[in-house]
């Protein structure tokens, strides 16, 4: 027998007065009514939608609230579209360009309130897109690596950018935004386990290690270091979370001078944001493309194509056992 969980609220931001409300549905939406007979929420369709056919509400087995008409399978509105803390199998976060809606998480404001809280769980609707876990007014504090990536289904096309649930298990699964800004799949083997969470350590904090330097642990301490090229204003490598985090070119490059790349393996992304994704070329066509071009300062060939970063790297970091090869474009003198 399951444990009650809860996993989505649709009042979250209106409580109700008391515990007495009314669930109903009109002639056009879904409406909860508090105990004097107000409006606490509505699914707000317009009554043009309905055109005075018959509607249905239903609780679908895999947790999805819909509205639809009668005699017909397809939804006017679902919850689905509307997450609050928790992401089910089946549904998406991200961008729909047809209708121009993002979907996001957001967590509780504490373990027994679910009103709208502090952090906020969303896809970049860049390419390569990326997760990011952001709190309070669009501050980054982290972004999830290769191992996000094994368990979600990432769909990139014209008419969408959005992440789901790619697990393959019978057991129900769910990934959660904890109040304190954690990210937690779970599953159920007869109680709720945690089998996946991020983040896990120091160098998983976004930008920890700041520009042109990448995070490690080594001896299960963490470290940053300037990549290979770069120097810190005063040594190359530091403590986590000191004030100044920054790595300079030694040699700084310019159209005329003479550049290669230096290869680091087992690499995350960088921040995509100042990224350009080209999936019509192969590996050295991508190399020579970032070598010619005088704003390169990074190439990686993936999945998604030629990536070419055209900044500063910021949000490196190194694994052990997993990751992408990221070529750093450094003056030969550097090498």
């Amino acid at each position: 027998r399951f444990t009650t969980r809860v996993v989505w609220v649709a009042n979250r931001d209106d409580p109700l007065s008391s515990s007495i409300g009314t669930l109903k549905v009109d002639n056009s939406n879904i409406i909860l009514l508090d105990q004097s007979g107000g409006v606490a929420w509505t699914t707000s369709l317009t009554k043009n939608m309905i055109n005075n056919q018959l509607l249905v509400a239903k609780l679908l087995d895999n947790g999805n609230f819909v509205l639809r008409f009668s005699n017909s399978s397809s939804y006017l509105w679902q919850s689905f579209d509307f997450p609050t803390d928790t992401l089910l199998p089946g549904m998406k976060l991200g961008w729909d360009r047809r209708t121009n809606h993002t979907k996001s998480l957001i967590s509780w404001n504490s373990s027994d309130d679910p009103s709208s809280g502090r952090y906020v769980y969303k896809i970049d609707t860049l390419k390569p897109s990326q997760g990011l876990i952001i709190f309070g007014d669009d501050l980054p504090v982290s972004r999830p690596g290769p191992s996000y990536r094994k368990l979600f289904n990432i769909t990139e096309t014209d008419n969408e950018i959005t992440h789901s649930l790619g697990i393959s298990t019978e057991n129900v699964s769910l990934l959660t935004l904890s109040f304190l800004g954690s990210l937690e799949l779970m599953a159920w083997t007869g109680e709720w386990n945690v089998v996946w969470h991020f983040p896990r350590n120091l160098c998983d904090s976004y930008g920890a290690c700041g520009q042109n330097s990448y995070c490690n642990i080594v001896n299960e301490k963490t470290k940053c270091n300037c990549i290979q090229g770069f120097q810190g204003d005063q040594q190359h490598a530091w403590d986590l979370l000191d004030s100044e985090k920054r790595c300079l070119r030694k040699t700084q490059l310019s159209c005329d001078s003479k550049a290669e790349f230096k290869q680091l393996k087992k690499m995350d992304f960088p921040d995509t944001k100042t990224s350009i994704v080209d999936t019509t070329v192969g590996s050295e066509e991508c190399r020579k493309s970032c070598l010619t071009n005088c704003n390169c300062t990074a190439f990686a060939n993936t999945e998604w194509g030629c990536v070419r970063w055209t900044s500063d790297l910021i949000d490196l970091r190194s694994y052990n056992t997993e990751g992408v090869d990221l070529y750093i474009k450094l003056a030969t003198a550097d090498l």
